[in-house]
């Protein structure tokens, strides 16, 4: 069984099935982004959906004063697309991005209606992954409230492939502090696990 087929079953709160798994296959091509290539860009409406099988996707939005922040990153198995094209086909609000380089399945939005319409376990399977989404992006936000050393430590808790993906200055967006406060933190964390 691959990484992906393994990350894939814990991308929704119901389980991926092997046919889950080989109906993502068989609907899918496959996609390749170099280091920095631009997979949605926010302005622009791509109803797709994408899952990620090798490398690290990251996910940004402009804030008020123009700046690129970091909201996400999707690893292996994780499912990327833009809520507000997907729905209701309006522009991105967020822009989506390759770290390093990065190999996707895409699945359509009309093959993602039909399989919706004809395959319950599907449709169960992507309301369920449209769920966790949910849940992680209010768990982020709620992680924010913590120090910048609390945050540090939870990202690497529970993403600590990020670090070996993701250059410093995402890491820091990502986390809401400079990538100097970073660079503090990590060698404060260090130290004490020591």
């Amino acid at each position: 069984m691959t990484d992906f087929n393994i990350a894939l079953r814990e991308e929704s709160a119901y389980p991926a099935t092997e046919n889950i798994i080989r109906t993502i296959y068989e609907a899918s091509t496959v996609v390749k982004l170099k280091k920095k290539e631009v997979l949605i860009d926010s302005g622009q409406i791509c109803r797709d959906i994408f899952f990620v099988t090798e490398g690290c996707i990251r996910g940004t939005i402009m804030n008020s004063d123009g700046l690129e922040c970091t909201v996400g990153f999707g690893l292996c198995g994780s499912m990327i697309h833009s809520a507000i094209c997907f729905t209701d086909n309006l522009p991105s609000f967020y822009k989506f991005q390759a770290c390093c380089p990065t190999e996707l399945l895409r699945i359509k939005k009309a093959d993602c209606d039909e399989l919706i319409l004809r395959n319950h376990e599907f449709c169960r399977w992507l309301m369920g992954a449209f769920e966790l989404q949910i849940l992680f992006s209010e768990m982020r936000n709620e992680n924010l409230n913590g120090n910048a050393t609390i945050r540090y430590k939870n990202l690497i808790k529970i993403r600590p492939e990020i670090f070996n993906l993701v250059p410093d200055k995402m890491t820091a967006s990502y986390l809401n502090i400079s990538e100097v406060h970073l660079s503090r933190i990590k060698k404060k964390v260090l130290l004490e696990g020591k």
